[in-house]
């Protein structure tokens, strides 16, 4: 009461924020239709969460969004790639032969409906950069940033990396292996992946983990005949899915 009575209401920097005339007069800037990575669905340097609900596929998923950046192909073959260039796919449990094998098998059934898809990749072939800490190589630990938040080596390594090369787009595969379990606040981790410049997918492993994910710019959800998509820019929609052998496409699309 006594430390209270001593203050002035004007000199209360909480009070120089009151009520939301600011957030009112401020304008929603929406990304531009060529500021777009994939069109009408991802924005340049946006994070991007991939969660599902027992639904087997989302790193396949998450690899024919890699490619379709990579080699400039229409995403799940509706959306336009607006902004090609170099993907980096950081897997954390798949060993190199493994994510071989999946990269080898979209690329056959893929190749089936986009006859020049070879030709596209020999033209690219560093454009689409996937390295695999499981198989420990590296001598990197996946960690982005330690229990105190403080970016790590990896992170530095990230950054230089997308910084150098100018990518268009990191996958992190499953993102919860790329913090410290026990990591106070998850908002540091947000903080620096903002600081890349690229746009930022994050493939949810661990359903526990996924409200803590769902604070990004598109959510996409795979369910088991769609995916769902959330987008603080273009809203709520349903795209159907189908899963045929290995590869997904899309059944219904664009609104």
């Amino acid at each position: 009461m006594t430390i209270a009575s001593n203050l002035k209401i004007e000199e209360n920097p909480f009070a120089a924020k009151l009520g939301i005339k600011a957030w009112q007069e401020r304008e929603f800037i929406k990304p531009k239709p060529e500021e777009y990575l994939v069109e009408d669905f991802i924005p340049a340097n946006a994070l991007v969460s991939l969660q599902t609900n027992n639904v087997y596929g989302k790193t396949t998923l998450a690899m024919q969004l890699a490619m379709s950046v990579a080699f400039d192909l229409p995403f799940l073959e509706q959306f336009r790639c607006l902004q090609s260039g170099r993907v980096l796919y950081i897997n954390a449990r798949d060993t190199d032969e493994d994510c071989h094998r999946r990269f080898k098998r979209l690329t056959r059934e893929w190749s089936k409906s986009v006859p020049e898809l070879g030709e596209r990749v020999d033209q690219n072939l560093d454009n689409f950069s996937h390295i695999s800490l499981f198989d420990e190589c590296y001598g990197v630990s996946p960690h982005l940033i330690d229990i105190s938040g403080s970016m790590t080596k990896t992170y530095a390594y990230l950054h230089q990396f997308s910084s150098y090369f100018k990518c268009k787009l990191i996958v992190l595969d499953p993102v919860e292996d790329f913090f410290p379990d026990n990591l106070k606040n998850i908002s540091e981790l947000y903080l620096k992946l903002r600081q890349l410049p690229a746009a930022v997918l994050l493939v949810v492993g661990d359903r526990n983990r996924y409200d803590a994910f769902n604070k990004v710019e598109v959510s996409m959800s795979l369910l088991e005949n769609g995916l769902r998509v959330q987008s603080d820019y273009l809203g709520h929609r349903d795209i159907g899915l189908s899963m045929g052998a290995g590869i997904w496409f899309a059944t219904t699309g664009r609104p």
